[in-house]
Order: structure tokens, then sequence, then C-alpha cells
């Protein structure tokens, strides 16, 4: 099935560049990709109201349910950070830290790979400084994550750990950091050898 938009019809002029700041677009292409990923999202969600499929009843259930098909057909592949739900959902980072906290839980067996995806690309990001990996986390839910596995799989290392003063810098050391790559399957060797640009 084909789905042909115009945003035109769809949007005025004002919306168009309200939309493009909400959605980080820069151009109606991008933004042309987003509403469709949005639309699909939307398509699913309805097709398993008329099939009679996860009918959510209280508030909360449904926009859990609306973001579990946003990561589906809109986020594609990875997890969003607490900011970018708080854009679509109109709601404060706590809540969306609530919220996107619930999603993971109820359907952690749907969202593995796009869980799995994001923390890849995460620690793909890191960069040794001779004595510990640096890392920018933005989502509180991955870092979350990644503290729980160091708790499962090394307990006896030291955890990760904001570096002061930074408004979302960390540490890892490089023994728990070869401990998480193992954990989620990258090659360490790799990101070494990796120039920093390529990251």
């Amino acid at each position: 099935m084909e789905i042909n938009l115009n945003l035109e019809q769809l949007i005025g002029e004002d919306e168009d560049r309200l939309l493009k700041g909400i959605l980080g677009c820069q151009d109606t292409d991008e933004l042309t990709l987003a509403i469709y990923g949005i639309g699909m999202a939307s398509i699913s969600e309805y097709l398993e109201m008329i099939l009679g499929k996860q009918l959510p009843t209280r508030a909360n259930e449904i926009r859990e349910r609306k973001l579990f098909h946003l990561m589906k057909h809109y986020f594609v592949g990875r997890i969003p950070n607490e900011s970018e739900i708080s854009a679509l959902f109109q709601l404060t980072e706590s809540s969306s830290r609530t919220l996107l906290r619930d999603v993971r839980t109820k359907y952690k067996y749907e969202l593995e790979d796009e869980l799995l995806n994001s923390i890849k690309a995460l620690l793909r990001t890191a960069q040794n400084d001779g004595l510990s990996y640096r890392i920018v986390i933005q989502s509180d839910n991955l870092l979350e994550e990644l503290k729980q596995m160091v708790s499962v799989k090394a307990p006896y290392l030291d955890q990760i750990a904001k570096v002061k003063n930074s408004a979302g810098v960390y540490s890892i050391p490089e023994d728990t950091f070869e401990i998480l790559c193992n954990a989620y399957g990258i090659n360490i060797s790799e990101l070494e050898a990796a120039p920093a640009r390529e990251r």
C-alpha cells in the first residue's frame, strides 16, 4: 500500500515552521519523512483498535501504546531520549522518563532490537582518555540500562559515574567498558582502531 502525503493540504506555513522545529527537520523532505513515520504509527494503532488487539483503557496506557508504535515506525530502530518524547507528547522530562521506562518494561521483548541498537550506537561514541572512556549520555533510561548491566555482569567493578561539572558526560572505567562491550556484542578492538570522527 502506498501513502502519498501532500503537506500543503495538511498544514499551513506557521504549522510547517513549528513542526520542523519540534521534529528537528531541516527541510520539507525531512518533514515529509517524519510525518510519514508518525502516520504509519497512527495507522498501526488504528488497525489494532479495529481488530480488537491491545486495547488500552487508561490514559497512560494509551500514551504507552502510542509511544510503542512511534518507536517502531517513527524512531525506527532506536530508543528515543526523554527530550524527544517530551517534544512529541508535550510532557515534562520527568513524565517522559516515566513513560519511556514503562514502555520499555511493558514491551521489553518487542523492543529488544531498538534497545540493542541504541546501546551499541551510544557505546561506539565513547572516547578513551587513557584511564577511562568518556561518553555523552542524553537519556536517563539508557544510562539506567547500562548501570544495570554493570551491576549484573560485574558488580565488583567501578560503576559508570557522571563527570563533575558536566551536563551529560559520563566516565566508564576501562574494565567496566570492556564488560559492557562484551555484553552488547561490540568488538572493543574495532572501536579502538576506528578514528574518532567515524564513531
